[in-house]
């Protein structure tokens, strides 16, 4: 086993910054899909195709269409959403700086299990920042039961439970399975429209 080192404590809080990044990310997003900030509005979806991800990223579907504001301040003409709807669906979003974030209880639920994992994460991290010790491989195990009995130990362990509880009331079920008819239906409309969108 590796001997305590700087090394080790910095990768251990290299899992604290992931889980604060996750915080802020839902803190973000939700507040967003709350009406809480940005410009509310409605997206209606003109076009949808599949964004085919690489072998790391799955696929996606993506809408296209014209965002126009509830104030009637903005109208976006090429606005997108990455989302599973049909041509003619009028889509509640919020325009924020970097896009569009659909709105309502189930997109703030989806946020909020995004702050749930990242306390799994955090998790993750505690045998190495209170030990210091930089596992070589397979040995990330074997450094966690170094903190077996400790109060990181009851710290991770309050954190894994409450992050997987928290997630799990909060990830939202799927309204429309994807093995179903209809999704599969939607997915074969989309597939021939697979490509960069164009200005209008």
């Amino acid at each position: 086993m590796p001997a305590p080192s700087v090394k080790g404590r910095l990768f251990g809080g290299l899992f604290f910054f992931l889980a604060l990044l996750c915080a802020g990310f839902s803190l973000h997003n939700s507040t967003h899909a709350a009406d809480l900030v940005g410009r509310h509005g409605t997206l209606t979806v003109e076009r949808c195709w599949i964004d085919h991800g690489s072998r790391h990223h799955s696929d996606k579907t993506v809408c296209a269409g014209t965002f126009r504001a509830d104030d009637g301040t903005t109208v976006d003409h090429e606005a997108t959403i990455t989302a599973d709807h049909e041509r003619g669906d009028r889509i509640p979003v919020q325009q924020t700086v970097s896009g569009y974030l659909a709105t309502g209880f189930g997109e703030i639920w989806r946020w909020c299990a995004l702050f749930f994992l990242g306390w799994i994460v955090a998790a993750l991290g505690i045998p190495f920042a209170a030990t210091g010790i930089m596992p070589s491989r397979g040995q990330a195990v074997a450094v966690g039961r170094l903190i077996a009995g400790t109060r990181a130990s009851a710290w991770m362990k309050r954190l894994v439970l409450g992050g997987a509880g928290g997630a799990a009331l909060t990830w939202p079920g799927s309204s429309e399975p994807e093995g179903s008819d209809h999704a599969t239906d939607r997915r074969n409309d989309h597939e021939h429209n697979h490509q960069v969108r164009e200005p209008a």
